[in-house]
């Protein structure tokens, strides 16, 4: 468990090094959240690259790193012409001045601290008296597939890149995997399966939360701009399954910050390089500008290592990093600061780009308007035929798109609208590559399945309610008491509009828990562990929650077909794998043969398997002693597991 945590501690040590050669005056919170994210950034992809020369994540792999961190680190304080003791003062005094100073930004830290900490105590894992797991809904139908790469990474024996892809056998793995890696670094390192999540999860969260709201500060010049722009994000968004009529735009905390662990860590990195972003595009002092490339350079490095982390942070903020510096080198005329940014971003996120590429079907970035199925399919009924009835069309696309996002953000855009109008040119500038990322979202679908565009929309609303929460000063405009109470009662009425659905969200968050694994699945994936070996292959249903590929880093022949799909692997194959998974619970011992199949898993899953698909498993194939042999049984032949001979 020290070695886990020591590893925190100094990719920490590493990213405050970086931040102390930077021109930019952090707040005392705001530098060490921006140390967290900078250091564990570059501090996992280090040791993922370290691992794969080894062949293996092991305990000698996490010391030559955490070495090797310590060593950087040193230099790069030593290179900022300060002392580790001077860096630790520094940080006291700030400390202390934010202790008697600044007690409201001390307060909403703790807040939000709180906040996460309840969050993922009660909806990540959490136990009951006899043993169950119970989760979030979108954590329970999230997290098996994270905990099948991290439990991988710390059981299996090699580690290669590309990597396999744990759920679909023989095929490599192009989903962004290391905030999952991080996790199994925490686990190699003594943490159990659950703090390994859950400790880097309030990390991210925290970082991310604490970046925007300093961006939202530092972009207003107002501290309750960033408070509030903070509750709006955390409280939009709309309850779950509503569909029906319409209704898509969901909570940010239901839908992604608490299931999408890729997300959390993407976030985190992006506003970190929003920070930089807007200090060294749009400073005015003469000195800083000088020293701007340097900021331009981290942001460029941290954009690059995106792609694997998080793909749709890596497009977001790539897009939104090239936008601004290319409107300010048009402005400036001055090409380095294009340069500056582009040259890492470009050599560290190309080889990515290139081995993501190759596992990109036909149903990526496929032009889609409206978002959502039944928008599209309105609008592509529309006539298009002439250019008459294509201009008329056009109308009523937008008419359309209108309607939808009035009933999906509510007040929310006509607080934006009073925001826009109360911004300056700066912060509009800053706005607008989210609001052409916005209208490009609405026609472009990047992912297979329609609502993983929400990722990109995402990134829309935090800006948003940046923007929208510069409409509290209206408020101030008034002079006569009678309008200011007015303005002040309109603008509640529109924040509680905005956020109220959130709140209704978060309640039936943590009213609906699911049971993820029972006690008996955990000891049956627990067996697994200790009696197969670590790359055995197993034959199991598809269920997106089973305990053995998601508690024992067991591959198997085939996972759960919403995963596959969204993934990028195409329903020709994973249709013809699933023929060939009914054949061989037919008893098809060829097949079983030919696939490598280790094991063979005959319970519950199995059973719901062949009863959704509507075929027999045949059970007296698998008690042929020449072909297979019962390795475990449980519960009086409820769950088996037989080896293949």
């Amino acid at each position: 468990m020290l070695l886990g945590i020591f590893f925190i501690i100094v990719s920490f040590l590493l990213g405050l090094s970086i931040s102390f050669l930077l021109s930019y005056r952090f707040h005392g919170i705001e530098r060490v959240l921006f140390s967290f994210v900078v250091g564990n950034a570059i501090t996992i992809w280090a040791t993922f690259l370290l691992a794969c020369l080894k062949g293996s994540l092991s305990i000698d792999i996490i010391l030559i790193s955490i070495t090797i961190y310590i060593f950087l680190s040193a230099t790069l304080f030593r290179l900022s012409n300060l002392s580790v003791k001077a860096v630790f003062t520094d940080l006291k005094n700030k400390a202390v001045i934010i202790w008697h100073e600044d007690k409201l930004t001390l307060s909403f830290f703790m807040l939000i601290l709180l906040y996460l900490t309840i969050m993922n105590l009660y909806g990540v894992f959490r136990i009951d008296e006899v043993g169950n797991l119970y989760a979030f809904h979108t954590v329970w139908a999230d997290y098996p597939f994270h905990t099948s790469v991290i439990t991988a990474f710390v059981y299996r024996a090699d580690l290669s890149f590309p990597l396999n892809y744990p759920q679909f056998l023989h095929i490599e793995m192009h989903y962004p995997f290391l905030m999952d890696f991080y996790s199994a670094v925490l686990m190699k390192g003594g943490l159990d399966l659950r703090c390994s999540l859950i400790i880097p999860n309030i990390l991210f969260q925290l970082s991310f939360f604490g970046l925007f709201f300093f961006l939202a500060y530092k972009l207003t010049g107002l501290k309750k701009v960033g408070l509030l722009a903070t509750f709006i994000f955390i409280f939009a968004g709309l309850p779950a399954g509503l569909q029906s009529v319409n209704i898509h735009f969901l909570n940010p905390m239901y839908a992604v910050l608490m299931p999408q662990r890729t997300a959390m860590i993407g976030m985190g990195i992006s506003f970190a390089v929003y920070i930089l972003l807007l200090h060294a595009l749009f400073t005015d002092e003469r000195d800083t500008q000088r020293q701007a490339y340097r900021e331009l350079i981290l942001a460029g490095v941290l954009i690059g290592l995106l792609p694997y982390i998080h793909a749709h942070s890596f497009m977001v903020t790539a897009f939104v990093a090239l936008f601004l510096s290319a409107v300010v080198c048009l402005k400036t005329r001055n090409l380095w600061v294009l340069i500056s940014l582009l040259v890492p971003l470009i050599l560290l996120s190309l080889p990515q780009i290139m081995s993501i590429r190759t596992g990109i079907s036909e149903d990526f970035f496929v032009f889609f308007p409206g978002w959502t199925e039944g928008n599209r399919n309105m609008i592509m009924g529309f006539d298009w035929s002439s250019i008459a009835t294509t201009v008329f069309s056009i109308a009523k696309t937008i008419t359309v798109l209108q309607m939808f996002w009035a009933l999906n953000a509510g007040g929310l855009i006509i607080l934006l609208s009073l925001g826009i109008l109360k911004a300056d040119n700066k912060a509009r500038l800053f706005y607008l590559p989210f609001l052409l990322l916005f209208v490009i979202a609405n026609f472009v679908k990047f992912q297979p399945w329609y609502f993983d565009n929400y990722k990109i929309f995402i990134y829309w609303l935090a800006l948003t309610a940046v923007m929208a929460s510069l409409a509290i000063l209206w408020v101030t405009d008034f002079n006569k008491r009678f309008f200011k109470t007015l303005a002040t009662v309109l603008l509640a009425i529109l924040i509680l509009a905005s956020t109220s659905f959130g709140l209704v969200t978060h309640v039936a968050m943590v009213e609906d828990s699911y049971v993820i694994w029972t006690q008996e699945e955990t000891e049956i994936a627990d067996w697994v562990r200790e009696n197969t070996p670590p790359d055995s292959v197993f034959l199991t249903g598809s269920a997106h929650n089973h305990p053995i590929p998601s508690l024992s880093g067991r591959p198997r022949v085939m996972g759960y077909e919403g995963w596959l799909w969204s993934h990028g692997i195409n329903w020709t194959m994973i249709n013809a794998r699933k023929r060939d998974e009914k054949a061989m619970f037919g008893g098809n011992y060829a097949l079983v043969k030919d696939y490598g199949v280790d094991y063979v898993c005959i319970g519950p899953y199995e059973r719901a398997f062949a009863r959704d698909n509507q075929f027999d498993i045949n059970y007296s194939a698998f008690d042929d002693g020449t072909r297979y042999g019962l390795a475990y049984e449980g519960s009086g032949g409820r769950w088996r597991i037989y080896e293949v001979t």
